[in-house]
């Protein structure tokens, strides 16, 4: 059972309640990827030893079922393979951002859809900062820069779990 924190409390510590799904059925959004040449492009992946690899180490993980300790640890694979950069792995690492009053992340077990997260903390991202044109800076946009490689990423991932051969062929299962 998930507590959650009223704004009075929240002022008092640093904990934080994981982010809301909005529409956690989600699976497919615009960067949703249909071919492996993409996606392999999109990691970085030339050599199809390397996306057999991948293809291997992501078995078991499923993206609209992915807890935080398990998203970490693909998100470490990508950037020790230099598949993603320290932005995108950030984004990655936050997990569904839950953190307890300590600061440090609770609720690290519990599965969410990752697809849907990414995206729609992108669209909050993007809205906060039309909204708020005096906090657009370098910074701000590097940062929005890692949201979005990051659903570039877990468009390619999502393709690479589904998909069933190593080789450049699409050939997914049903």
């Amino acid at each position: 059972m998930a507590i959650m924190l009223t704004a009075e409390q929240m002022r008092h510590t640093k904990a934080t309640n994981a982010y809301v799904i909005k529409n956690p059925d989600q699976i497919t959004n615009e960067f949703t990827i249909t071919e492996e040449s993409v996606a392999a492009d999109t990691l970085n992946l030339g050599e199809t030893k390397k996306i057999a690899d991948l293809k291997e180490y992501l078995k078991g993980f499923d993206m609209t079922a992915i807890s935080s300790d398990d998203l970490r640890k693909v998100a470490r694979r990508l950037f020790d393979n230099e598949m993603i950069d320290i932005h995108a792995f950030v984004i990655f690492a936050e997990g569904n951002l839950a953190s307890g009053a300590d600061g440090l992340p609770t609720e690290t077990d519990v599965k969410f859809n990752a697809i849907a997260l990414f995206n729609e903390r992108l669209e909050d991202y993007n809205d906060f900062l039309e909204n708020n044109p005096a906090d657009v800076k370098e910074d701000t946009l590097r940062w929005r820069r890692g949201m979005i490689d990051a659903n570039h990423a877990i468009g390619a991932l999502t393709y690479f779990v589904n998909s069933s051969r190593s080789d450049l062929k699409i050939h997914e299962q049903a």
